[in-house]
């Protein structure tokens, strides 16, 4: 990848694309460093202790149903809430990072005669931060197969990560990760599957290795009266 100007990069939180009130996107990746010196160094030495993950973000403040400071508010000090940032532009097979959060700031505010911005930031769970790839986002109105991607096996004390984003629901959705030893998926086999979604939502779940299979694809079965789904999802290994 090129070096790259931030211009439509993606924030999926929760079951919301925050993209269009966002107008900076920042992750703080960190590990302690955990002194371990010895009476003969004459240096100071360490080691990397436990890491550590903030997404801090920042944006203009828009209120009412679902609109931005509804989504933040209601969401704020929540656990486990899925969120996903594509530095690039958020489509399939671009880079994606994932985690899940607790939002743990929410700060709207201005000085007179500016606009009313807002800043937010969120600490990762205890999954802590997956570097992974766009897998499927797009609007989806019947059943189907994403495209299958090289993801990689799944070493044993690995496991595969999968965050579903769902940003618009009428109908059913059923969707399942599923991984095989080539890209033709003739013999896919099912790895992680989601609860059914019905409505605007988010879900986070992983599938523990030892996986021998590095090929991997989203399936996703829709029904109902005039179904229509869009929704993203993001996949990592860690």
């Amino acid at each position: 990848m090129s070096t790259l100007i931030i211009q439509n990069a993606k924030l999926w939180f929760g079951g919301y694309d925050l993209t269009g009130r966002m107008n900076a996107l920042a992750i703080n990746y960190t590990a302690d460093m955990v002194e371990d010196t010895v009476l003969s160094a004459d240096t100071h030495t360490f080691k990397g202790g436990l890491k550590g993950a903030t997404m801090a973000h920042e944006g203009y403040f828009s209120g009412g149903d679902d609109d931005v400071d509804d989504v933040l508010f209601d969401n704020f000090s929540a656990t486990s809430l899925p969120v996903s940032i594509g530095p690039t532009d958020g489509s399939d097979g671009e880079l994606a990072y994932l985690m899940n959060s607790i939002l743990a700031s929410y700060t709207p505010g201005a000085s007179v005669g500016e606009m009313l911005a807002f800043s937010v930031a969120a600490e990762c769970g205890e999954d802590g931060l997956i570097r992974g790839t766009v897998m499927h986002n797009a609007t989806r109105v019947s059943s189907g197969n994403g495209t299958a991607r090289q993801l990689g096996a799944v070493a044993a004390g690995e496991s595969m990560f999968a965050a579903l984003h769902v940003l618009e629901a009428s109908g059913t959705l059923d969707v399942v990760i599923q991984s095989d030893a080539d890209s033709g998926m003739a013999s896919a086999a099912d790895q992680i599957t989601f609860t059914q979604a019905t409505a605007v939502g988010s879900q986070l779940l992983s599938a523990a290795g030892a996986i021998t299979d590095d090929w991997w694809r989203v399936s996703y079965t829709i029904g109902g009266g005039s179904p229509s789904f869009k929704f993203v999802v993001v996949m990592g290994i860690k």
